[in-house]
């Protein structure tokens, strides 16, 4: 028979150790409980059947105080309560029932912010505009609620846009904040907000690959549409002008290096800015160097203030991101097809870089692969780039940087003088 009495400091005092596990209840509160172990230490629990499982839920030891033993006795009349209403009262399960897909996503970004990688930032930021400030209900939905059609939505609003590329990325975000929320169970390096959520299964695994997300990088705009381009980049109002212009005029480089420019990463003497190329498994960043044109510096001196960060619309303060610079190209999109400056249809940012490095390669510029490679921060990761080509191509980034200015505005390359030969006077 089960030992049975009231569980309050009186009784509690009395009950002795033996040399097994002692287990005594209380006699008025079913499930309420301590168990005795042979040293003496006396822990209060409650044991109960909740949906078919059997929890039980550690009160704390008893210390031998009277408030000890009422506290217990309280709390385990509140899991009573809790468990007739249909709750489960394990702090770690009520934790994950609360749980919403916010706290999810924003689980998902600490973890790459853990991780050290540095799109962490545009990670939020997407995250943030796509699915916090447009998707507000299902932001508070909780997490394990989350089905395939509430993924979907989100994903086909932001496709619904014209932002293919962005919609694919946003799939990818979800889709992997589900994977990494169920990995996180058994890794104690996880983010809490990730670990204790008890996600099990993901609804965003079966979502496909948003079509035309990634045929905009297939396409360069032609010349007549890269100069019309140019033409209503300088005409955006400030600071958005010369932002646009000197993604351009720095050869189309990747936003996320740009947003990461401070002030200290200009050289005036060599009229050069270092910008930190993170992309692939590089344990250390590349560092890039790019030539500054006259007409670039005077955008940074235009949109540079008290701040630390030159790619931005605040002074400084704050680096703009992916988003900002892809709702001017939307816009000059728009312009452009209005105005029948359009040949090849859609376009994006990533189009613009694709673009410099297609027409510098073609003629009157034909500048070399390698050129393009140094000036473009890609394809220098094998062997004789890594330990045997260690020339700067300054100038020959410069060169091109000027072809492309020269590009843009219509002027014409400046041809080689021929001086004629005097056979007179070499006789």
């Amino acid at each position: 028979m089960a030992e049975k009495l009231r569980l309050n400091k009186t009784n509690l005092d009395a009950l002795k150790a033996t040399d097994k596990r002692r287990m005594v209840w209380d006699n008025s509160i079913p499930g309420f409980g301590v168990r005795i172990m042979p040293s003496g230490v006396k822990t209060l629990f409650y044991q109960a059947r909740f949906k078919g499982e059997v929890i039980r839920i550690t009160l704390g030891s008893y210390n031998g105080l009277a408030a000890t033993a009422e506290a217990a006795r309280k709390r385990a009349a509140g899991i009573a309560s809790e468990i007739a209403n249909g709750i489960d009262p394990r702090p770690k399960r009520k934790e994950a029932e609360a749980a919403t897909f916010g706290d999810m996503m924003t689980g998902y970004v600490d973890l790459l912010k853990a991780k050290g990688k540095k799109s962490a930032r545009n990670v939020e930021n997407h995250i943030t505009a796509d699915i916090e400030r447009a998707q507000p209900k299902l932001w508070k939905k909780r997490a394990a609620e989350i089905d395939l059609d509430d993924c979907v939505k989100v994903v086909a609003d932001v496709k619904e846009r014209g932002a293919l590329r962005q919609a694919d990325k946003i799939r990818s975000y979800i889709r992997s904040a589900f994977t990494e929320a169920i990995k996180a169970r058994g890794n104690v390096n996880a983010p809490a907000k990730l670990r204790n959520m008890n996600i099990t299964m993901n609804p965003a695994r079966d979502m496909v690959k948003v079509e035309g997300s990634s045929q905009a990088r297939t396409r360069a705009l032609s010349l007549a549409e890269f100069r019309a381009y140019w033409t209503h980049v300088k005409e955006l109002p400030e600071p958005g002008r010369s932002l646009m212009m000197l993604h351009v005029l720095t050869g189309g480089q990747r936003i996320q290096q740009l947003s990461r420019i401070t002030l200290d990463d200009i050289d005036g003497d060599t009229q050069t800015v270092t910008l930190l190329d993170f992309k692939g498994r590089r344990a250390e960043p590349r560092r890039h160097a790019i030539p500054l044109l006259p007409e670039a510096t005077a955008c940074i001196e235009r949109i540079t203030g008290a701040g630390e960060y030159v790619f931005s619309c605040d002074g400084g303060i704050r680096p703009v991101n992916g988003k900002y610079i892809s709702e001017r190209v939307d816009k000059i999109r728009e312009a452009m097809g209005k105005a029948e400056e359009l040949e090849g249809g859609h376009f994006t940012a990533g189009t613009i870089r694709a673009t410099i490095e297609t027409r510098l390669a073609a003629k009157p510029y034909r500048v070399s692969s390698d050129v393009l490679g140094q000036l473009l921060s890609h394809g220098l990761g094998g062997v004789q780039a890594r330990h045997y080509q260690h020339h700067n191509f300054h100038d020959e980034k410069l060169e091109a940087l000027q072809m492309l200015y020269r590009m843009v505005e219509g002027l014409p390359e400046p041809s080689a003088s021929i001086l004629p030969f005097d056979r007179e006077a070499t006789a």
